[in-house]
């Protein structure tokens, strides 16, 4: 039962360049977790004595545990989304696929969800999520999984923090291609012959990565915030 619940959250995990880590690797560690944590967590006999409650039992923790490791995964899909809105702003155009991104198709989206995985474990991030994990067999047993009546209201809110948070993060990029492109519109019309489409995108490349070399400090701001109420998130789906 605590293994079902944390393979789940094992999915939130960041990997070094958006690789996903081996099925055998995953369950290696959700027997790993569910070995250290099985003398700490109380756990419903009840729930599954005999083979039909047994089953329900486990399927109700494989669902807690989706739901764990998808909100968990809700501020790296913000980088990813800020990733590749900066992308677009900037006019280095790429091929964004429905993946994460790749580095040879987005250089930049993929370096800012690298950076990401980097301040999550620098932060210190994982320990509070271990923790709050440990802490859901407190609120429901082993054997007694199911989503509270929060998640709905949870998983909803976060799903919308989600493009508020891009966009946020994003934002000086989409206020620097506003300027630019409103300048050179106003310079179109003084000099009607001046070919203003052509001579933006080196402007916007070259500024939009000035800007970009002081992009880490406001990431680091608004992730230090996220990664701190995330354990309470992932409490909220365990609250009955």
């Amino acid at each position: 039962m605590i293994a079902l619940r944390a393979g789940g959250l094992l999915a939130m995990i960041p990997t070094v360049g958006n690789k996903p880590l081996p099925p055998t690797l995953k369950v290696a560690f959700a027997l790993s977790l569910a070995t250290l944590l099985t003398p700490l967590v109380p756990i419903d006999a009840g729930a599954v004595a005999g083979w039909g409650p047994l089953i329900l039992a486990s399927m109700g923790e494989l669902v807690l545990g989706l739901a764990l490791g998808w909100v968990g995964k809700f501020v790296f899909a913000a980088v990813e989304m800020a990733g590749r809105v900066i992308t677009n702003e900037i006019g280095l155009r790429g091929a964004p696929g429905f993946d994460a991104p790749r580095p040879d198709q987005e250089p930049l989206a993929a370096a800012l969800m690298f950076l990401a995985g980097l301040l999550f474990f620098g932060f210190g991030a994982h320990h509070q999520v271990l923790a709050a994990f440990a802490r859901t067999f407190q609120l429901m047993p082993a054997g007694a999984g199911m989503l509270g009546p929060m998640s709905p209201e949870t998983m909803v809110q976060g799903t919308a923090h989600v493009v508020e948070l891009g966009l946020r993060m994003s934002a000086p990029f989409i206020a620097f291609n506003f300027l630019v492109t409103m300048a050179f519109s106003i310079l179109s019309k003084a000099v009607p012959k001046m070919n203003v489409f052509i001579l933006s995108f080196p402007l916007k490349i070259m500024g939009g990565m000035l800007l970009f070399a002081g992009f880490g400090m406001l990431l680091g701001r608004y992730l230090y915030v996220e990664f701190d109420r995330l354990p309470q998130l992932l409490l909220e789906l365990a609250v009955r």
